[in-house]
């Protein structure tokens, strides 16, 4: 004889439905008026049927309950060695202590490269989502420190995109930080947003001396980008008083056929790429030494953007990244940063309007539009044309529109540009 579950108040109120309505069926009332009662499909009240007659001698008292949906079988299981090997890595990329570990990330992308270092295949290399699933079942998971909060502008603030290698580099400065019984020491920081390889050299001071003698170092060993984007810093951008005062920075970027960019002022994330990197810098050789002096420092930045360089190699390795046209400073061309002439060229800047409808570039208000009060553009001064123009980009738009322009006066001669590499 079938078991028949009976009323018991222990029973879920589908767990009841299920039992009311097969034993419904079994008295020979109607199936649609079963399920028209319950307020079930046809479907439904089938598969409980269903699962009533056919449930096994050891189950007759439990037909009624819902089965778990989780697989029976697991197709793909973890090699438990190739889970105790991600582990191994993940915990020596933490401690950092030897020379292959120190100044590395500890992600799923750094261990899945560490593994290809250690000479494991593709194939016994684990997939992101299985190390990162390894790493939290081994409650090996460590929070990062956040900086700031990155603003979700979909990056209206700006008309450039750039896709190829070189096409666009950032730079930034870190510090100063002080050594004990040494000194001040700062990090002038340089990466191409694409590529995401850098380039890293410490000074005693971050002068406009020292980012002039990084630049001029790298591009002479490195591709001139068609973009080179800075924040507001003196050292960077120059006077902070007098007006339309050209910086020997923006020189020497007009020079070379680069057009400067400086982004909002206090606004770092619109620097995003250089950030990202100062906070890896930060956090795995900046903060994490005791450096003794400034050769000490320049010695282990080596090691760390080694690192950094290598890992971006190897996650463009299956990439094919356009490039840009190389061009670098010829090793004998002499450059005086000191006395460089004004070039044709652009300069641009983003820029927030103030309630007033106004920006400021090169300490000088230009009038733009009352009603972009708070919104960002970009001004560009063209020194050839002598004009600046800004322009802004409404929610949802492809491109910016031109809301303004004004005459920008130079007072001294602009050189055609004609330097060829």
């Amino acid at each position: 004889m079938m078991y028949m579950a009976t009323t018991n108040n222990t029973y879920t109120k589908d767990e009841q439905d299920r039992i009311n309505a097969v034993r419904r069926y079994l008295n020979g009332e109607k199936p649609s008026k079963i399920c028209k009662n319950l307020g079930r499909s046809g479907r439904w009240l089938y598969k409980w049927v269903g699962r009533h007659k056919n449930a096994k001698r050891g189950d007759k008292r439990k037909w009624f309950q819902e089965h778990s949906r989780a697989p029976k079988n697991v197709h793909k299981k973890t090699d438990p060695e190739i889970e105790k090997l991600v582990v191994n890595v993940r915990k020596s990329l933490v401690e950092g202590e030897t020379e292959d570990t120190k100044y590395r990330c500890i992600g799923a992308e750094e261990i899945e490269f560490r593994m290809d270092e250690l000479g494991y295949s593709e194939k016994e290399i684990p997939s992101i989502p299985t190390i990162n699933r390894i790493i939290k079942r081994n409650k090996l998971i460590k929070q990062k420190r956040k900086r700031y909060v990155r603003c979700k502008s979909k990056k209206r603030y700006t008309i450039l995109n750039p896709t190829k290698v070189n096409e666009m580099h950032q730079i930034d400065i870190v510090g100063p930080r002080y050594i004990k019984g040494y000194g001040a020491i700062s990090s002038i920081n340089m990466i191409d947003v694409v590529g995401n390889k850098a380039h890293i050299q410490q000074y005693t001071s971050g002068t406009m001396d020292y980012v002039l003698e990084l630049l001029h170092e790298y591009w002479t060993k490195n591709a001139i980008p068609n973009y080179l984007q800075m924040d507001n810093g003196g050292c960077f951008i120059g006077d902070l008083k007098h007006p339309r005062h050209f910086s020997r920075v923006v020189r020497l970027c007009l020079y070379l056929g680069i057009e400067p960019v400086f982004i909002a002022k206090s606004k770092p994330w619109m620097n995003g790429s250089i950030e990202s990197f100062n906070d890896e810098f930060e956090e795995k050789l900046w903060s994490r030494e005791n450096f003794k002096d400034l050769e000490h420092i320049q010695r282990e930045s080596k090691i760390f953007l080694m690192r950094h360089n290598n890992r971006q190699d190897w996650k463009n390795r299956k990439t094919t990244l356009e490039k840009i046209l190389i061009r670098k400073i010829p090793s004998d061309f002499k450059i005086d940063a000191n006395n460089l002439p004004l070039m044709e060229g652009k300069v641009h800047f983003i820029r927030r309007v103030n309630k007033d409808g106004k920006i400021d570039v090169l300490n000088e208000d230009f009038d733009v539009d009352k009603s972009l009060a708070h919104e960002y553009v970009w001004a560009t001064i063209n020194t050839k044309e002598k004009h600046l123009t800004v322009y802004h980009r409404e929610k949802k738009a492809d491109e910016a529109r031109l809301v303004k322009t004004h005459e920008y006066k130079i007072d001294e001669e602009v050189k055609p540009f004609n330097l060829k590499f």
